[in-house]
């Protein structure tokens, strides 16, 4: 007997089914598709905003009181904090959790630009460094399984290998037999993004372990490629060095330039030892200019004089006995013209007697 065929509601049951039924009138609509005009806070408050967005474009009665640049606002500041978040993880290297944020984000903003954009960035970012591992897992297993088989073959010189050693070298053949075409593709796939280094290490180890046509084809291909990217090198090497060389004449053509201005005003002022001594820092490789021989010829012109006054004062000087007022004069004369080998002469004669005196006195105390 079927027992639902004789169940029967009573009055209480019924009453409660139909207020059960009347309370799922009130039940919240947020998580439903479609959203009711007074659920836009709620929206917003829960950063749902594309629905947020969609109810104002439905009801725009509710932007009356600025609803829409207040959401607006608010999706601006999620997406700064979003990216600020991310690219602090991306910093720390976690590119993982960085477009794991961003795909939390995407949830409430899925068509949101400056989102879409930095995670196809850093998703991109990812792929290049999650091939580059595999890359290096491969190199590094291969590099391994190379040198065991060299260590097995020179083994073999030297006695026979046991049972255990034999079948521990036929797994690495097996192995090795695997990743012979991995790795040939490896180096094609590294010489397409000009990784040179890495398509050398991938084909050098493909050919140890298969040397087959289609390796030594793809390491003639990269010996060329090596070439092509040594004369590239050496051509921008040489362009860099003569830029640097035309960048270098440039600056010691404006240095010669304001040095000869600095010496030029120092002369007018009449002031003869900052003319030198400024005269003298111009550079050796300027020095036969026009500008600055011409400079040189009206430096000396007005140097000359007073240097030979000078000499002449310190010889009266020193004949008169008044040696150290003769140096004094001597040296004025000698920061003038460095170059003089009669003033450090005549220095050099006058410190002596001096020396000669003091030794004379020191005697007869």
């Amino acid at each position: 007997m079927n027992i639902m065929n004789h169940w029967r509601p009573d009055l209480t049951t019924a009453l409660l089914l139909l207020s059960l039924l009347a309370s799922c009138s009130h039940i919240d609509t947020i998580g439903r598709d479609k959203s009711r005009p007074e659920d836009l806070n709620a929206l917003i408050e829960s950063r749902q905003y594309e629905r947020a967005e969609q109810l104002l474009n439905d009801f725009p009665y509710l932007d009356k009181t600025g609803q829409r640049e207040y959401l607006h606002e608010q999706i601006a500041e999620y997406e700064q904090a979003t990216l600020a978040e991310a690219k602090a993880l991306e910093s720390g290297d976690d590119l993982y959790s960085a477009l794991g944020v961003l795909d939390k984000a995407l949830t409430n903003l899925p068509h949101s630009t400056v989102l879409n954009d930095y995670r196809r960035t850093l998703a991109s970012k990812r792929d290049a460094r999650l091939r580059d591992n595999q890359r290096k897992k491969l190199v590094s297993r291969a590099e391994y399984i190379v040198q065991q088989q060299k260590i097995y073959e020179e083994q073999q010189n030297l006695e026979p290998p046991g049972l255990g050693n034999r079948w521990i070298h036929t797994l690495y053949q097996q192995e090795a037999a695997g990743m012979a075409d991995d790795l040939l593709q490896c180096g094609l796939e590294s010489m397409q993004v000009d990784d040179l280094v890495t398509a050398d290490k991938c084909l050098q180890l493909a050919s140890a372990i298969d040397d087959t046509p289609a390796v030594q084809s793809a390491l003639a291909s990269l010996a060329e490629k090596q070439e092509s990217h040594r004369d590239t090198q050496e051509k921008k090497e040489h362009i860099k060095q003569v830029e640097k060389r035309k960048n270098q004449a440039i600056t010691r053509r404006n240095k010669t330039q304001e040095l000869l201005s600095r010496t030029g005003k120092a002369l007018e002022g009449n002031d003869l030892l900052t003319a030198r001594t400024t005269f003298s820092k111009i550079p050796a490789r300027e020095r036969n200019t026009k500008a600055v021989v011409d400079m040189q010829a009206r430096l000396e012109q007005a140097i000359d004089p007073v240097v030979k006054e000078l000499l002449d004062k310190g010889d009266r000087q020193y004949r008169a006995d008044k040696v150290n007022r003769a140096i004094d004069s001597w040296n004025m004369a000698l920061e003038l013209d460095p170059e003089n080998s009669g003033i450090r002469e005549r220095l050099e004669r006058a410190h002596k007697v001096l020396a000669r005196l003091e030794e004379l006195k020191s005697r007869q105390q």
